[in-house]
């Protein structure tokens, strides 16, 4: 719930006004070859939505943008929320049927494009993305990039925007309601097609106020601003807990495993949160302790189960290590491990629910569950969404009239309320009448010392139903077969769980995030069975 003190900040952009008068020289982004204060990321936000109200964008309107972590993203994230916009990310690595997906779900007024890791073509990404759009009136292209036909460039847009009255932007700020949509954020569709999450401003200002006190954010903070800001983990978590505890972003386009280790030491960073296979990457670093990282007072894991020796590597760097557990639909995370938590709950557990929100174990039929029994995660406060864009059955399916929010994952709650996750609702399988989830596989296997991830599925079985398939990635410089992983298991889990296929690869498909894209896997275990 929003604080007394805190009423008058009743949009995201409102945070960023209040850091700037505050304090207006303090750094608000840095990166390869910039520095931006708060008082020139306001200007230009200021400019920026005078710019949009001009192209024709009012409240409700969609503004699309494909972004890396950087300024650009900042000043269309913030312009966007002081006129009403809804803000929908695009990532680079969408295939073109997800992205006509995703602009013919969201409809945008304005695409938005600035440089991306990889190289992105804007001439085709232009031309065939604004095709998709007919309601699209304007392409803004930020960068060097600005030759598109028929974009704009930023500079541009800057320009007019800055020569326009202040008048309508004032009276296009004060129509926006706190309960307004500001941020669309699309689920990774491991289910079917990706549902775009609209998360309000009340949503989003009530999770990151939790979040900040939680790790206790403030302006002394640095904080590692890497991840896609296609999603929550650096729309909500990363940028605007910065901009709400008036601390400095430190920017990088993309992870990459040594440009981070030399950016936390470079720009002395505070605050480190990654998913588990980026502190994987930066641990097998043959020259990882070489890295000055002394300035870090809080490392974070989240979005993916860790191993343990990433936990105990994530010790190695400072005694504050924390986890949690959130989703797209919440804004960010919900549960919070505390400060002194040793390593063996940071890796088995993902904390409690943050006291401003509540959470319960629920059965089949929605009935509470008493701790000890695993059931389905249920979430209930001011953070949850307010509705799937355009998608009112799958809105009510998720959230019951009581506000409840049914995120078909899987957990336990132990005896001081901490919360252990089982795995995805749909990801388990039943193999010959027992349930099996493979988050407990998962686990288990990446304890073998030759392990260094992998992934477990159900698999059709014309005896069992199903059975489990282990998708395994080896260390560099190690081996292991089947039997020998098939016996490490039979010492760790009931023989109906053990994988009857094992699968060994060098890699393993990946998320934007980093996760294991086990949608990818799915889709190779659908087409041997055509």
């Amino acid at each position: 719930m929003l604080t007394r003190t805190d009423k008058k900040l009743r949009l995201l952009s409102d945070y960023l006004r209040e850091a700037a008068e505050a304090a207006p020289h303090r750094e608000l982004i840095v990166g390869e070859g910039y520095r931006i204060t708060y008082g020139e990321a306001w200007e230009k936000v200021t400019h920026l939505a005078k710019f949009f109200l001009t192209a024709g964008v009012r409240r409700g309107d969609t503004i699309a943008y494909l972004f890396p972590p950087g300024p650009e993203f900042l000043y269309t994230y913030m312009a966007g929320a002081r006129i009403g916009a809804l803000l929908v990310g695009l990532n680079p690595r969408y295939t073109r049927p997800e992205l006509e997906y995703i602009l013919d779900n969201s409809r945008p007024r304005v695409l938005a494009l600035a440089g991306s890791p990889g190289g992105v073509d804007w001439q085709k990404v232009g031309t065939e993305l604004a095709g998709r759009c007919p309601g699209l009136e304007t392409l803004l292209v930020c960068g060097e990039e600005a030759a598109v036909p028929g974009a704009v460039g930023l500079d541009e847009a800057l320009k007019k925007g800055a020569g326009t009255e202040d008048a309508p932007l004032r009276e296009a700020e004060a129509t926006v309601s706190t309960d307004d949509g500001v941020l669309v954020v699309y689920t990774s569709g491991t289910t079917g097609r990706p549902k775009g999450a609209v998360l309000t401003h009340r949503n989003i200002i009530t999770n990151i106020l939790a979040e900040t006190r939680q790790w206790d954010i403030g302006p002394r903070d640095r904080i590692m601003f890497h991840l896609p800001v296609n999603h929550v983990g650096g729309a909500t978590e990363l940028s605007f807990a910065a901009i709400m505890g008036k601390a400095t972003l430190v920017a990088l386009p993309s992870f990459h495993p040594v440009k981070t280790l030399e950016m936390v030491a470079r720009e002395r960073v505070t605050v480190l949160g990654q998913v588990p296979t980026m502190f994987a990457l930066e641990f097998s670093l043959p020259n990882f302790g070489e890295f000055d990282l002394s300035s870090v007072r809080l490392v974070v894991v989240s979005g993916a189960p860790p191993t343990r020796e990433v936990i105990e590597g994530m010790f190695r760097i400072c005694a504050d290590v924390r986890t949690g557990y959130g989703m797209t639909e919440v804004a960010g995370f919900a549960t919070y491990t505390a400060p002194g938590d040793d390593v063996e709950t940071v890796f088995a557990t993902v904390g409690k629910i943050a006291p401003e929100f509540e959470l319960k174990i629920v059965g089949p039929d929605r009935r509470e569950l008493p701790p000890g029994e695993v059931g389905e995660i249920a979430l209930r406060g001011e953070f949850v969404m307010k509705e799937y864009l355009r998608l009112p059955e799958e809105t009510a399916q998720a959230v019951d009239p009581e506000g409840w929010f049914y995120t078909g994952d899987l957990g336990v709650l132990d005896g001081r309320g901490y919360l252990r996750l089982v795995g995805r609702l749909k990801e388990m399988y039943i193999t010959g009448g027992y349930n099996v989830y493979p988050a407990e596989i998962e686990d288990a296997l990446t304890r073998h010392p030759a392990v260094l991830m992998a992934a477990c599925l159900g698999v059709p079985d014309p005896v069992l139903g199903e059975v489990g398939r282990a998708y395994v990635v080896c260390r560099p410089g190690t081996t292991v077969d089947e039997a020998e992983l098939k016996a490490f298991l039979s010492e760790r889990l009931a023989d109906y769980k053990i994988p009857r296929q094992y699968v060994f690869r060098e890699a393993l498909p990946l998320t934007p995030l980093g996760k294991i894209d086990k949608k990818a896997l799915a889709g190779e275990i659908r087409a041997e069975s055509r």
